[in-house]
């Protein structure tokens, strides 16, 4: 080839390349793959037919309703979509945390309504098989706690709600106790049981704040109050049981985040005597513990690690004192699971299906971040493996304060921190991977198949956010999907 033809062949325009489709696109057609697979499966009979739930793999019916609430819950859903992202940006913490919630409550009480008081207050509370049903049986507290356990099988003749049967018995005292100030039937039980979960986002805010990823706790603020899990955060004391959980992790952040001294201990006691409460809420709950550990992880201390284990220990003590061992509770449970329709549902169906429920409790705003930070996360380890990632920049303090000291040999735990300074993670990030190893333990046990949606709040709520990832161009688009998505499956669906 001479010269000249060398020169007109560089000038040649070349060919097209395909467009990649971003992380989003894949991360939402995988998630929408999935949910045609779980609500196609019962029906086509891929999995033997019945799978045992109302509309699998939801606990819900489809009942279209147009409710006066609508009137309000759209027109706060833009105005947060418009106004939030930058509201969210600038005003000062505590105000963020009280809007935040506001916001939330008044989101969450809204969409309730849309199916009218009686649909969307009292009845999730008003079930045969609910927790107020058994309140009228507690004569007293330390008696009901001798012989909670031996109530919880089905053939037992006297045997708990479902409800009861299936949590240890503090959910039970709780609403007992509401019953005996004033605040019993499903109407107040209900709405204290929603306000206490609406807490739940600001204890997500403060804990991300504490582990110094205030940028994206601020980003994810609007996102939670918007959150489309409040449908069953209204409908459930699971939402309650949320909440509570994630004031126990936010404790803990505080605890290792502080100075050494009295305080980080009294906040570090304070987080395991919630978290010790949580084994009390529901059994599942001590899968809290791969997320604790992901705070200790992300402050890169383990030093609130023993007084909370310790706390925690002290109610486990004294629930045992008083006559219920948690171990034969949870013992007796499993057993009492496989009686009723634990039996019946497929491992092989909820195994996946309840991953299906999880993207549509989230929403497609979430599911979106999650795509980004799969990828994001792929690409660093990648650059890690082939070493072109950077490196974490060097402490130029002197060891030990001395201007001649020497250089202390890397120990195991310097080493291992120095791992993860690379790796490069927030706690954003951090506390949804806790979330996920947490999901991935429940479903593995066998023990959670179906009604996820409001069992797995306590770790799903960690996962909203990862909407911090998504383009912060797009991010009022996001926000009005996400109302969108909460709004449609409001009027939609009448949850069980």
């Amino acid at each position: 080839m001479t010269d000249q033809h060398a020169r007109v062949a560089d000038r040649r325009p070349e060919a097209p390349s395909r467009r990649r489709p971003t992380a989003e696109v894949v991360a939402l057609g995988v998630a929408t793959l999935l949910l045609a697979a779980a609500f196609l499966a019962e029906p086509l009979g891929w999995w033997g037919g019945d799978v045992h739930q109302w509309l699998p793999p939801l606990s819900a019916h489809v009942d279209p309703t147009l409710g006066w609430a609508l009137l309000f819950v759209v027109p706060l859903a833009v105005a947060v979509a418009r106004r939030g992202p930058d509201l969210a940006r600038t005003l000062p913490w505590g105000r963020l945390l009280g809007a935040t919630f506001g916001v939330g409550a008044l989101w969450g009480v809204g969409n309730a309504l849309v199916r009218g008081w009686s649909g969307g207050i009292v009845a999730p509370l008003s079930n045969e098989d609910e927790y107020l049903v058994d309140v009228p049986r507690v004569d007293s507290y330390l008696e009901t706690l001798r012989i909670y356990t031996d109530r919880i099988l089905l053939t037992a003749p006297d045997h708990w709600t479902t409800h009861n049967s299936g949590h240890p018995p503090l959910p039970l005292f709780f609403y007992t106790f509401l019953d005996r100030v004033g605040l019993g039937g499903a109407a107040a039980s209900g709405i204290v049981t929603a306000l206490i979960a609406s807490t739940g986002v600001m204890a997500v805010l403060i804990a991300l704040r504490a582990l110094g990823d205030e940028r994206r706790a601020r980003v994810i603020a609007p996102f939670l109050a918007l959150a489309p899990m409040v449908v069953w955060t209204w409908i459930s004391a699971d939402g309650a049981f949320m909440a509570v959980a994630a004031w126990g992790l936010a404790l803990l952040a505080l605890g290792a985040t502080a100075p050494p001294g009295r305080r980080s201990l009294l906040l570090s006691l304070a987080a395991g005597l919630v978290l010790g409460l949580c084994l009390f809420l529901s059994y599942g709950l001590i899968l809290l513990a791969p997320m604790a550990l992901t705070v200790l992880v992300s402050a890169r201390t383990l030093r609130p690690l023993l007084p909370a284990i310790v706390a925690a220990l002290v109610p486990v003590g004294l629930f045992a004192l008083g006559g219920f061992w948690w171990v034969e509770g949870e013992q007796i449970l499993v057993e009492r699971y496989y009686q009723g329709k634990g039996e019946l549902r497929q491992h092989s169906y909820w195994i996946w299906g309840n991953l299906a429920v999880s993207a549509f409790v989230l929403g497609p705003a979430t599911v979106a971040g999650l795509g980004v930070a799969v990828s994001r996360g792929v690409r660093r380890v990648r650059a890690l493996h082939d070493g072109s990632a950077e490196p974490a920049p060097a402490s130029t303090e002197p060891v030990g304060g001395a201007p001649e000291a020497v250089v202390a040999r890397p120990t195991v735990s310097s080493r291992f921190v120095a791992f993860l300074d690379r790796l490069a993670v927030p706690a954003t990030g951090w506390m949804a991977i806790g979330a996920a190893v947490a999901i991935i333990a429940a479903t593995a046990t066998g023990l959670s198949k179906s009604e996820t949606e409001r069992i797995w709040l306590p770790f799903l709520l960690w996962l909203v956010p990862l909407v911090a990832w998504l383009p912060s161009d797009r991010l009022r688009l996001w926000l009005a999907v996400a109302g969108a998505w909460t709004v449609a499956v409001t009027v939609v669906f009448r949850t069980t």
